[in-house]
């Protein structure tokens, strides 16, 4: 796979675009999120940068077994960062599922959408980070 940009996400020297909520799995059902900025010109590419930034833990494949989800925001807000509107829950069938309040402009990324994204990042540039 080849991507479309000319200079990846966490090359650019620019403004954060993006707001990832990276939840995890803190077991009992509860969950916790880090929320934090990133650049792109879509989801696919603050996803990107998410991954590709040094020191990234979820650059790793496979992603974390501890991984729910990635939820991209369009835009920077503070209230987001200090505390996103950001839910997670089990389903009866022991499932995660992933709700947030205000959810215009945002796209929700499973761990198996984020382990494919990050395979064909490193298989096209490498190890993250």
């Amino acid at each position: 796979m080849t991507f479309s940009w000319k200079i990846p996400p966490w090359e650019r020297h620019e403004d954060c675009t993006h707001l990832t909520v990276t939840l995890m799995d803190q077991g009992d059902g509860h969950f916790r999120s880090v929320a934090e900025g990133v650049r792109g010109d879509d989801a696919i590419e603050a996803v990107a940068d998410l991954l590709m930034a040094p020191g990234s833990l979820l650059g790793h494949v496979p992603p974390l077994p501890s991984l729910i989800g990635v939820v991209v925001r369009r835009g920077i807000d503070s209230a987001w960062l200090a505390r996103p509107p950001v839910e997670a829950a089990r389903t009866d069938r022991g499932r995660w599922q992933i709700s947030v309040a205000d959810a215009t402009d945002v796209t929700v990324f499973s761990p198996a959408e984020i382990s494919g994204l990050a395979s064909r990042l490193e298989s096209q540039y490498g190890r993250a980070g």
